[in-house]
């Protein structure tokens, strides 16, 4: 199945059939191409004209209701991670980040210009998960262009004020990982999921894993990857924390993460992991944005 939902003189946006019961959004534009999976609300690619890809994706991801999409930019919503907050404030484990990626999310709005393409994605309801049961409503704006932006938007909508972590997980497509660094990190304390040791400073000699932290930093990060001799600058708005993740040769046991593809990518994650609150009827945004800069 496929439709065209837009069509201008700048380009078009078609709906189509990603695998059964997956339905995606592809755009062809002037400035470039990307796709976005309504299952989950996850953006799958963008690739602006005459660049290698921005965000990488798996060749062996799994496209199932009830499967997380391997790539791309997954939303980890309404927790990071597998520790949800009980209303009682308990911790409790679950599965990993929420119920967001996850989802069905629909269409809320489409437009396109000479310089970009506009996609606004809805996901509204209550009960998603026993464990955060709270009636909410999450708006996600897309805009690609020469630069990429993304706005998660979380209006809680019960008479409760409600709890939530989360993050951006995008996975960034790079030459080799084992090539590429980000110096910013090397100021920046972070806590080490693999060691267990918090509050550790030390120089990241490049991205290839495994590597899994959570750095303390709200600070602007450019990815350098002297491969494709380019760098991706992340700017993160409303978070306060990077995790960088690359599982290194364990990802050779996921199923989902074609051969060798550790090489080809590293996560870099605008993220909230210390729980914030959003007041009864409230909103609040997270977001970012994404510029390439390219060495001639």
């Amino acid at each position: 199945m496929l439709e065209i939902l837009l069509e201008n003189e700048f380009g078009r946006i078609e709906l189509y059939q990603l695998a059964t019961g997956v339905q995606a959004l592809r755009f062809v534009h002037q400035k470039g191409q990307g796709s976005v999976s309504l299952y989950g609300g996850q953006v799958l690619s963008w690739q602006p004209n005459g660049q290698q890809p921005v965000f990488w994706l798996s060749d062996t991801s799994h496209y199932s209701v009830g499967k997380a999409i391997r790539g791309g930019v997954p939303l980890c919503w309404p927790w990071f991670g597998g520790e949800v907050k009980l209303p009682n404030g308990e911790l409790s484990k679950v599965s990993n980040h929420g119920f967001a990626r996850q989802s069905q999310w629909k269409i809320a709005d489409l437009s396109m210009s000479d310089t970009t393409v506009e996609i606004t994605l809805s996901l509204f309801g209550q009960a998603f998960s026993s464990y955060w049961p709270a009636a909410c409503e999450l708006s996600q704006t897309l805009v690609f262009g020469e630069s990429f932006q993304q706005t998660l938007t979380m209006k809680n909508l019960s008479d409760q004020t409600v709890e939530y972590t989360g993050a951006l997980h995008s996975y960034f497509c790079v030459g080799n990982s084992q090539e590429t660094e980000i110096p910013a990190l090397n100021d920046a304390l972070y806590d080490d999921k693999l060691s267990g040791y918090n509050k550790q400073k030390s120089t990241l000699e490049n991205c290839m894993g495994p590597i899994d932290r959570i750095y303390q930093s709200s600070d602007k990060m450019v990815i350098v990857d002297h491969k494709w001799q380019r760098e991706i600058e992340v700017q993160s708005h409303g978070c306060q924390q990077w995790v960088l993740w690359n599982p290194g040769k364990g990802g050779q046991n996921m199923v989902d993460l074609h051969a060798e593809g550790e090489n080809e990518f590293v996560c870099l994650e605008a993220a909230n992991t210390d729980w914030q609150e959003i007041a009864s009827q409230s909103s609040v945004s997270i977001s970012q944005t994404i510029k390439l800069h390219v060495k001639r």
